[in-house]
């Protein structure tokens, strides 16, 4: 049985067993969630030479940013439309292992599937597919490690559990950036999600977990009368409007990370030594030689001037025909990078470290932060993530204005500081709400922070850089920053009452 402490603060010397098997779900869960963002940053990782084929973008497409962004989106639209409708078959008793294996299967699946697609519309039906798949996953999943964990414990376990937030993006941009440099090729990075399928399997073969006993005449009858009980938290609100405005920032930028510092750090030229590798390439390259009449046409371009991403793509672009483009414009990229330019593999490979680094140092230390502050200040977690989210946004600012390498340091405390609400917004919401309408809770939560933050920040990432540049795009985005640091400090005065309440309601059931 939980206990309270004076004030409705978790007592700290509860000790309410954990149930047997508790441990191992939370090392598959973390492992799951692991290649949950594997496959969800795959994609960022590789939009540079998505862009070059031919036979997903025309060449001269005006809108090719903004589509690529609604890629992302995509994948989004679909899992915050499924998250509600599992989180309420999980709050009326369905099997979770079930739906769990279920969600992963289809997930591996669509991601993996993602890797032949031959249209940009076939493409974006496998990133909805994989939507569908993480939608049965998201809500249940955090629903069974706060109810399966007493208080004491949930921010500690939900911490290690989100963990994988910036592990598994930071291992999917790696992936997505070497994979596709061994191969010159973007698809061969996405086959390496089917290996989630034999997660899918394990989750069929677990035995169901014990769920908390409900308070009687407290489950609601329907999503709605949670949906409504839910916007009279307090706490539940602000953490949620502070979460979708963090959301909107960290989702644009690791869609478009990638490609920004592509844009901004590797330069291209074409030389005669260019020239000849696209005529006669090496042995060991992964690609045909270019036809005698292309090289023909491209060798007036080949003045060894060194230029920029966008500088080059303008000066090829008179150049070659449409089919051209299709068939053979990744390979001159390729080619004609200026020696010492950073490749996409160096590049997100060097984001993902920071990635790593960062994330996982935001969570550990905001994590013990705000569980040594939970039992001392009213409403130490609201004030930690607050202070952490409005600490990123100087770090931001240096990331876009300093020269690369003094960038990436910027980046890394950007990071660290917007991964801050990782451990302690998750165990918020756990804490706030009642253990019967908890995946519902966490699935309204996926609802609203994709809707209004990752799904529609790429693509209008993107259509500012279609019409601007990359660099107008990301300085819009410190806005969010502010808006979710502030809203998240003026939270902190309702977290004590809403946690007791919840609490309470959970003494009360278990002494039913």
């Amino acid at each position: 049985m939980a206990h309270l402490a004076p004030g409705g603060i978790v007592d700290p010397n509860d000790r309410t067993p954990v149930p047997a098997g508790a441990n191992s779900a939370l090392a598959l869960l973390l492992l799951i969630n692991l290649f949950n963002y594997i496959d969800r940053q795959v994609l960022s990782s590789v939009l540079p030479r998505l862009k070059l084929d031919g036979t997903i973008f025309r060449a001269d497409d005006p809108d090719i940013q903004f589509k690529l962004g609604l890629l992302s989106s995509a994948f989004l639209v679909a899992y915050m439309i499924f998250s509600p409708i599992v989180g309420a078959l999980d709050s009326r008793g369905y099997r979770r292992w079930m739906i769990l294996g279920l969600g992963v299967t289809v997930w591996s699946l669509a991601s993996g599937g993602s890797g032949f697609a031959t249209t940009y519309w076939i493409l974006f039906a496998t990133r909805c597919l994989v939507g569908v798949g993480e939608g049965a996953y998201g809500p249940v999943a955090s629903a069974m490690l706060a109810d399966i964990y007493p208080a004491r414990m949930r921010g500690t376990v939900l911490a290690i559990f989100n963990m994988a937030i910036p592990v598994g993006s930071a291992i999917g941009f790696v992936i997505g950036g070497v994979v596709s440099d061994i191969f010159n090729d973007w698809r061969h990075a996405f086959w390496v999600t089917f290996a989630g399928l034999g997660l899918g399997l394990v989750c069929f073969l677990k035995k169901e977990l014990p769920r908390p006993k409900a308070a009687q005449g407290t489950v609601p009858a329907s999503y709605f009368d949670v949906l409504g009980m839910l916007a009279k938290n307090k706490s539940f609100v602000f953490c949620c409007v502070g979460m979708t405005a963090i959301t909107f920032a960290i989702g644009g930028i690791a869609v478009w990370m990638p490609e920004y510092a592509f844009q901004r750090e590797t330069r291209f030229a074409m030389t005669a030594d260019a020239l000849e590798s696209l005529a006669n390439p090496p042995a060991d390259a992964l690609r045909q030689p270019l036809p005698a009449e292309l090289i023909a046409k491209l060798t007036p371009t080949a003045d060894g001037e060194v230029r920029t991403y966008p500088e080059f793509r303008k000066r090829l672009k008179p150049v070659l025909s449409e089919t051209e483009s299709k068939l053979y414009l990744a390979s001159i990229f390729d080619v004609a990078t200026a020696p010492g330019s950073p490749s996409l593999g160096k590049i997100n490979t060097i984001f993902g470290g920071i990635l790593i680094v960062g994330g996982l140092s935001a969570t550990l230390i905001a994590t013990w932060v705000g569980e040594k502050l939970r039992t001392r200040v009213r409403g130490g977690y609201f004030y930690v993530i607050g202070i952490g989210a409005l600490l990123a946004v100087p770090a931001y600012l240096g990331l876009l204005y300093a020269p690369f390498p003094w960038a990436w340091l910027c980046a890394f405390f950007a990071i660290v500081g917007l991964f801050f609400h990782v451990g302690p917004g998750f165990t918020i919401l756990a804490n706030v709400v009642a253990p019967e309408i908890r995946a519902t809770a966490f699935a309204i939560n996926i609802l609203v922070i994709h809707a209004l933050g990752d799904v529609i920040s790429p693509p209008i990432i993107g259509a500012v850089a279609d019409a601007y540049d990359l660099q107008t795009a990301f300085l819009w985005l410190t806005g969010t920053m502010v808006l979710g640091g502030i809203v998240w400090i003026i939270g902190a005065r309702f977290l004590e009452a809403d946690t007791q309440a919840a609490e309470a309601a959970l003494v009360q059931a278990q002494g039913n």
